[in-house]
């Protein structure tokens, strides 16, 4: 199968760390391609990217949809996920929607470490929309900048494992979800310290595009996903 992993931030930063990873951990005969915008933000980290990145990963999905099997928007604000999945037919998974719904399986609550104390409305809005609001135990910022995840690892992990266990001791939080793919390098040596399951979710998304391409399973169009017209646009 062929799966295309956008990263939907206007920097090549990313690419070539996130090939490797995700190859890494993809099945065999898995064929990845990863790509960034051309125009956007430099990162994510607020309603405002998210805008101006959407049209961006449209572009992409429009024009090249049709060669792959599935598609990862790979960023935990999940941009234009609902958008794509109009576009196409194809599978279209983001981050959040996916890694919220695994954590259903492995726990009662979940909680989301993300990059920026005002974290919680974000994620409280994102969980609302996916139904799962009463399973969500808190959402803790570590107030490191995205562009600053990978520059001070050690640093990084320490807050991760910090925040995630405040979470487990006073919020009750049996599985935590990590809220940035930018800290999937960082996954394992944040899990070797905690007490209950940790979703990195870059690896957690790619995974279940794997499976649904796999199961033949793709989102219904003509119900809450419609079929766009693409006549309506201007200057696109």
């Amino acid at each position: 199968m062929r799966i295309l992993v956008i990263d939907p931030v206007a920097t090549q930063e990313w690419v070539e760390k996130d090939a490797e990873y995700l190859r890494g951990i993809a099945a065999p005969g898995t064929e990845l391609s990863v790509m960034a915008l051309s125009r956007g933000p430099a990162s994510i980290e607020t309603f405002y990217d998210v805008a101006y990145a959407a049209p961006e990963v449209l572009h992409i999905v429009r024009d090249q949809a049709e060669e792959f099997d599935a598609i990862v928007i790979n960023c935990f604000a999940d941009p234009a996920v609902d958008a794509a999945r109009e576009l196409t037919d194809r599978v279209v998974l983001g981050p959040a929607e996916t890694s919220m719904a695994l954590a259903l399986h492995l726990g009662d609550r979940f909680s989301v470490i993300s990059t920026f104390a005002n974290t919680a409305p974000w994620v409280r809005q994102q969980a609302v929309k996916l139904g799962v609001e009463r399973r969500l135990a808190s959402a803790i910022g570590i107030e490191v900048p995205v562009l600053e995840l990978s520059r001070e690892p050690e640093r990084t992990v320490e807050e991760l494992v910090r925040a995630a266990k405040l979470a487990v001791e006073r919020d009750g939080a049996e599985v935590i979800v990590l809220g940035c793919t930018g800290m999937a390098t960082l996954a394992q040596a944040v899990r070797a310290r905690l007490p209950v399951p940790l979703i990195e979710p870059a690896a957690a998304t790619l995974k279940t595009a794997e499976l649904l391409v796999s199961l033949g399973l793709r989102h219904h169009r003509g119900g809450r996903y419609l079929i766009p017209n693409p006549d309506k646009l201007r200057g696109y």
